[in-house]
């Protein structure tokens, strides 16, 4: 549960005054997480008919993962720029990375964050070796605060072995060098259990240790660029879906009406009663009714009227459009909440083939929106990034140096291939940009690359003439 995770601290920590957060976990934190898992309040229905009996679980469009995931991509669907301040921190820092999966995890991590409303991004040795800890809201609560964003911070993370239930908590603190405590509990029965020595698990771990030698953060805290307007003043992030429950709920019920009305919008026959046909149940001696579709022989009815053997199709028209119609609004009505353009998330592929203008025009809010969360992972990825050289260098892997990361997304606005081409085309005969620059931006190249480009045009262009 997400609101142990405080309890917790408090036992392994009783010296330390943690903010009340007991409630937010629970009401916020842990509602999210049931929400984003596909696990809503709204979730079940009762049944109706004549004999509907309980609960049926609802259809669900899954709106909340959908956002999530969608934010996500936004953010880190760019490749991540980064650049360190020489080439062997950079080959050491790309290595790092490599080997712990991050391009392929962090997007994951980023879906999470913006579902649960934040994440922290743990750098750690492990027998000489930089490894990266993807740890999510649940397991995180961010402790103190300074100039430099979140400094400390308690850490939660389980194991099972021979049928005891492990739980480590670590609170890990930096004022100009790393300090780190750590409790480690034991249980049989899954609840946070007795405390034991840490080293009974994790041999060669320390209780307390202080690294002089670290001279950077080794964790960094994401959230998303949005106020918290349901805890003033905590440093938890808010989900970006926490303020729009009504609407996800509103959602799910109308995908719900829109997949019963295909059960309840099946063909419909009416026949008449003298065409049914009674069958007895040998075993249990029931009487059943039906009406043989198959039968193809001559049957003599009685009946007084013509009207009284017609068979009529009494099947309900399904209200498609209607229900396609309500759910993009109520998706609108979700981006405007999330700070997103209309049509961002759509119910249809309706919208056509649109000019580079027209996206820019339909983008802007969503730009602006996920510019602000950029920065936000790029201030994530520089400090992890520092930290990976610092553990270098705590390690010997490096020399000591002053330690220099930049880090920056790349442009990925969807941009129309033919305007760009047509604009250097018109950019260059006018004389107002080089043939060069004009190549390098078409093909996406570098200059050394558009220069050869450039010179194959050219011999070309002399054969042809040759030829002439």
């Amino acid at each position: 549960m997400s609101a142990d995770i405080v309890s917790e601290a408090r036992e392994a920590f009783p010296d330390i005054l943690l903010p009340r957060y007991e409630e937010y976990y629970r009401g916020v934190i842990e509602a999210c997480s049931d929400v984003y898992r596909g696990e809503p309040p709204w979730g079940y229905v009762r049944r109706s008919g004549l004999y509907g009996r309980g609960y049926r679980k609802m259809a669900q469009l899954g709106c909340a993962k959908v956002l999530c995931d969608n934010m996500a991509a936004l953010t880190f669907s760019s490749q991540a720029d980064i650049y360190c301040g020489d080439e062997e921190c950079q080959r050491y820092v790309d290595e790092a990375l490599r080997k712990n999966g991050f391009w392929e995890n962090m997007p994951d991590f980023f879906s999470k964050a913006y579902a649960l409303g934040g994440g922290a991004l743990k750098v750690y040795l492990a027998k000489g070796e930089v490894r990266l800890d993807y740890v999510d809201a649940e397991s995180f609560i961010p402790v103190g605060y300074g100039s430099g964003g979140i400094n400390e911070g308690i850490f939660r993370s389980k194991a099972c072995r021979d049928g005891v239930y492990y739980t480590l908590l670590e609170r890990q603190r930096f004022d100009g060098r790393v300090s780190v405590e750590r409790a480690l509990f034991a249980s049989k029965n899954g609840t946070l259990g007795d405390r034991i020595p840490v080293e009974s698990l994790y041999p060669g771990l320390e209780e307390r240790a202080e690294y002089d030698e670290l001279r950077e953060q080794c964790f960094a805290y994401f959230r998303p660029a949005a106020a918290n307007n349901l805890a003033e003043g905590s440093l938890p992030g808010l989900s970006c879906f926490a303020n729009c429950m009504d609407t996800l709920k509103a959602l799910d019920v109308a995908f719900d009406s829109f997949s019963r009305e295909f059960v309840l919008g099946r063909k419909r026959i009416i026949v008449p009663s003298s065409c049914i046909r009674t069958v007895v149940d040998p075993d249990t001696g029931n009487v059943s009714r039906y009406f043989d579709a198959d039968d193809e022989v001559y049957q003599a009815l009685k009946c007084d009227e013509e009207r009284d053997l017609r068979i009529t199709d009494n099947t309900a028209e399904l209200r498609v459009t209607e229900h396609v119609e309500g759910i993009n609004a109520l998706l609108n009505i979700l981006c405007f909440q999330t700070g997103l353009s209309a049509g961002t998330l759509s119910f249809s592929n309706s919208g056509g083939v649109r000019t580079a203008a027209e996206i820019k025009s339909m983008e802007t809010r969503t730009d602006t929106t996920m510019q602000q969360n950029r920065a936000m992972a790029a201030e994530v990825i520089e400090k992890a990034a520092r930290a990976i050289i610092a553990c270098g260098i705590m390690c010997g892997d490096l020399s000591d140096r002053e330690i220099g990361v930049r880090v920056s997304f790349s442009d990925r606005r969807t941009v129309d291939r033919s305007e760009i081409i047509d604009r250097n085309i018109r950019l260059v005969n006018a004389g107002l940009r080089s043939r060069l620059s004009a190549v390098m931006e078409v093909l996406e190249c570098s200059e050394e690359e558009a220069e050869r480009e450039l010179e194959k045009i050219k011999r070309e262009g002399d054969f042809m003439a040759v030829r002439g």
